[in-house]
Order: C-alpha cells, then sequence, then structure tokens
C-alpha cells in the first residue's frame, strides 16, 4: 500500500522557505523550469516537480547491502538519487525502482555522477542479504538498511509518512503504507526536490544532470 503524492495536494510545508539558499535554490528553480520547458512554478509543479524546504533533511546513519557503513556524509561530494521502499511491496515500489533504473540509464556517461539509493522502510525483513538481491538487476542502485530506529530516524529527517498496515489474513502479516516519491539531494547533502514517482526517467534524467554539474 503506498501513495503517490500529487502535486495539487502538496502539504504547505513542501513549500520552500526561503533563508540562507535563497540564491541557490531560486537558480535551481529557474534551470529546472528551462529544462522541463514550463514557463512558471505552477506549471513545474503540475509537471510533479516540488522544490523542498529547508525542514527536509538527509540524515542517515545506516548500511548498505554489502554490509558497509553508510551515512549521508559518506556520499558528499555526489549528488543522491533517492527512493524509500520496500522489497516484498507488490507494484508501486517496483515500478519507482523500474523508473530509477531507466533514469540512470537515460543519463548515459553520467550516470556515475550520481549516487541512487533505495532505502528500505521495513527493516525487519529487508536485511542486506535481502536488499541485494533485490536490486541485483541494476548495480548502480545502492540499497540500504538499518535498524528501525535508524530507519524511523531517516524517514523523519526526510518528512516522509510511512506506516506498518496489518494483513492477519496474508502470509506476509503486514505491509508497509508511503508517500512514493523520489528525492534529490545535491553534492552538498542539501534536499532540493521531490519529484512524483509518474515522472518520465528523461525529464528525470535531465534534472540529474543538472544536479550533477
Amino acid at each position: 500500500m503506498s501513495q503517490r503524492l500529487m502535486p495539487p495536494n502538496v502539504p504547505q510545508h513542501y513549500c520552500v522557505q526561503y533563508g540562507d539558499r535563497k540564491l541557490k535554490k531560486f537558480t535551481g528553480v529557474l534551470l529546472i523550469l528551462f529544462l522541463l520547458g514550463c514557463s512558471n512554478e505552477d506549471q513545474l509543479r503540475q509537471q510533479g516537480v516540488i522544490q523542498l524546504s529547508d525542514a527536509f533533511a538527509a540524515d542517515f546513519d545506516l548500511v548498505d547491502h554489502f554490509g558497509e557503513k553508510a551515512t549521508d556524509e559518506r556520499f558528499e561530494g555526489k549528488p543522491m538519487f533517492i527512493y524509500f521502499g520496500f522489497a516484498s511491496c507488490p507494484d508501486v515500489c517496483p515500478a519507482a525502482l523500474s523508473t530509477m533504473s531507466a533514469s540512470l540509464e537515460a543519463m548515459g556517461h553520467d550516470d556515475d555522477k550520481v549516487q541512487a539509493l533505495f532505502i528500505t522502510i521495513d527493516p525487519e525483513r529487508d536485511t542486506r542479504e535481502v536488499l541485494k538481491a533485490h536490486l541485483a538487476f541494476d548495480e548502480r542502485i545502492l540499497g540500504l538498511t538499518g535498524t528501525q530506529e535508524n530507519i524511523t530516524a531517516s524517514t523523519k529527517a526526510m518528512r516522509l509518512y510511512t506506516k506498518r498496515v496489518p494483513m492477519p489474513d496474508s502470509a506476509l502479516g503486514y505491509t508497509m503504507d508511503h508517500q512514493s516519491q523520489f528525492y534529490f539531494v545535491d553534492a552538498d547533502g542539501n534536499v532540493q526536490y521531490a519529484l512524483v514517482d509518474s515522472m518520465l526517467p528523461g525529464d528525470i534524467a535531465r534534472i540529474l544532470k543538472h544536479l550533477a554539474n
């Protein structure tokens, strides 16, 4: 059970609050408008691009699917392309991962300039071995897991809605309800944008290239 974040219903706290990064954010928006052929921010929002405020943070202390420690500091210097989901998700997460992979492919030789991360919201089932097998189709996507406490801390930092939903009549026992969207973090570790998961890979690739340069 996953929720797609639709642009017209974006909560108020998703709107940018101008501060120390005002100029950088403003310049970034102008470039994204140009890349996607939009004339104003309303059109940008309708496209599914949501500029995020300083209330969103890419703070995490996890482990990757190879068993290596994975903190946000480890990836500083390279933009991050992040999706939160879980391996037993029946349809929304696999579709999002397919979009993530296709977006990286559309970047061509620039695909190594960003770090794609799949962060589980179900660490009880998604061990690093499970994530490694789940992401074997694309070695460019790194899976992250950890303790429930640390996973919860990372989703709260990103203001991401997640909820465990009991399924008493299913062998799975439970599923996870969550927002389904991509996060874009710049090379300095600042969360810049959220994108709806229905966005086309080619458009996502253009934004990724912008962040990587």
